[in-house]
């Protein structure tokens, strides 16, 4: 089994778009997943090969989760964050009409009170609004660091996975240079094996 490019970003290990919606991320991961199981190996897989393969599996699987998780909460942030602010601006239509209002119908003394306590309400409203939105930048911030750090220790995952893998096959290598009859089993179960598939499939024609 081959393992992932560890040059590559995460979204191209799936093969989707860096803007991609978080449902299609988790849609390209999942299939990701099968793709890479450990069930994909031969049958005749040794078990230094399902070891590795189950390292590599397991690395990627909850790297790729938690990258996916940090995403997800990444973006219901973000979502947040937009909410805060339409909000603020609806608000702030809605006290300026109010304002106006105000103006047509009081005389002087009642409209500067008017507008004074207005104002009081405004700087109060507005610095709560400061305080919500720099909340939820800092979340935010905090956020998309834990997304980095997440893909940073994935590449990590993947490079130790392919480290073990390629040392997996140079021990194999090295056993079957020096145990020839190994080798020549081995070739041998390959062969056979390719010849039930080939009956199987003859079969399956002539039905």
């Amino acid at each position: 089994m081959g393992h992932m490019a560890t040059s590559r970003s995460f979204y191209e290990i799936l093969g989707i778009a860096q803007d991609a919606q978080p449902e299609a991320v988790r849609k390209a991961y999942k299939r990701k997943v099968l793709q890479t199981h450990p069930d994909k190996l031969p049958t005749n897989a040794t078990e230094v090969q399902k070891q590795a393969a189950e390292t590599m599996f397991r690395d990627v699987y909850d790297n790729g989760l938690n990258y996916i998780r940090g995403r997800a909460h990444h973006d219901e942030l973000q979502a947040k964050l937009a909410r805060e602010r339409e909000e603020w601006a609806k608000q702030a239509t809605q006290r300026n009409k109010q304002q106006q209002q105000e103006r047509t119908k009081a005389r002087r003394e009642e409209l500067e009170a008017s507008r004074m306590r207005f104002e009081e309400t405004r700087k109060k409203a507005e610095l709560r609004y400061k305080e919500r939105v720099r909340d939820l930048e800092e979340q935010v911030k905090v956020s998309r660091e834990k997304m980095q750090r997440g893909q940073e220790a994935m590449r990590q995952a993947n490079t130790m996975a392919a480290d073990s893998y390629a040392l997996t096959e140079e021990i194999l290598a090295e056993i079957r240079k020096k145990n020839p009859e190994w080798e020549t089993r081995r070739q041998e179960a390959l062969r056979r094996q390719a010849e039930r598939m080939n009956s199987q499939d003859s079969s399956r024609r002539m039905r």
